[in-house]
């Protein structure tokens, strides 16, 4: 019998059932160096990118805020040296007061934050290893039951801006806002844009922490929690700065 082109056709059709090469494969097989579950290095490939675009856009907004910074800082010092013009005395009248900082406070504040980072640190790495161990498949994802290291970085991140509201209330009793001087307004211009601009980065750490409570999905958890990381150690320091230069340049 003849082989004609509709039996090669027949020929080249995989089977629905059965083995051989006919055979079509499944979206999600078993066996082989996957461990049965292809998507896990695809979802994990997914993971690293999406991180790798935070972090670019958590850069981004370091790089803004720091720049903002920098600025007031250099009108900071000018403002410090000259005062407005006189055109009598054809010369800057100095009308900088300095203001007289609760040091006190403020120290209590900077540990705070600087406690904040470090337990944010523990708590990134606590998640990391938990995805680890999963991966493995040594450990299931637990979080609930580990030390709530990420809890306790938004009670010390709400712990210090109460710590500066304290200051705040402090310059107001003393009647700073009553005589407001330019020494006294970029105290409150620095610490309150600081204070500003760590509520935006608290806000992305409360949002990690409900994620038990509101049923987040625990990579979408530990993304914003790597991804805010920079950020918040970036706001410690930042605020150190602060201090140093209020501390220093009076």
């Amino acid at each position: 019998m003849p082989i004609t082109s509709e039996h090669v056709e027949l020929e080249r059709k995989p089977k629905l059932g059965g083995g051989g090469p006919g055979k079509t494969p499944h979206r999600r097989g078993y066996g082989g160096g996957d461990d049965g579950d292809p998507d896990r290095f695809r979802d994990f490939h997914s993971r690293k990118e999406r991180l790798r675009r935070l972090r670019v856009g958590v850069v981004l907004c370091i790089v803004s805020v720091g720049t903002l910074f920098v600025c007031l800082t250099l009108a900071y010092v000018f403002r410090r040296q000259m005062g407005p013009w006189d055109p009598l005395t054809k010369g800057y009248v100095r009308d900088w007061i300095s203001v007289r900082l609760p040091y006190v406070q403020l120290w209590i504040n900077t540990a705070v934050l600087l406690l904040s980072s470090i337990t944010l640190e523990l708590a990134r790495r606590r998640m990391t290893r938990q995805v680890e161990f999963a991966e493995l498949g040594i450990q299931p994802i637990r979080f609930g039951r580990d030390f709530p290291w990420l809890g306790l970085t938004v009670l010390l991140g709400f712990g210090f801006l109460a710590g500066q509201l304290i200051v705040w209330n402090q310059f107001r009793l003393q009647g700073v806002f009553q005589h407001a001087n330019p020494g006294s307004s970029f105290f409150f211009i620095l610490t309150g844009m600081h204070a500003l601009h760590l509520v935006g980065g608290l806000l992305a750490l409360l949002y990690a922490a409900a994620g038990s409570v509101v049923r987040i999905r625990f990579e979408s958890q530990m993304l914003a929690v790597e991804a805010t990381g920079w950020y918040w150690h970036f706001m410690a320091g930042l605020w150190m700065y602060i201090f140093a230069l209020l501390y220093f340049v009076r």
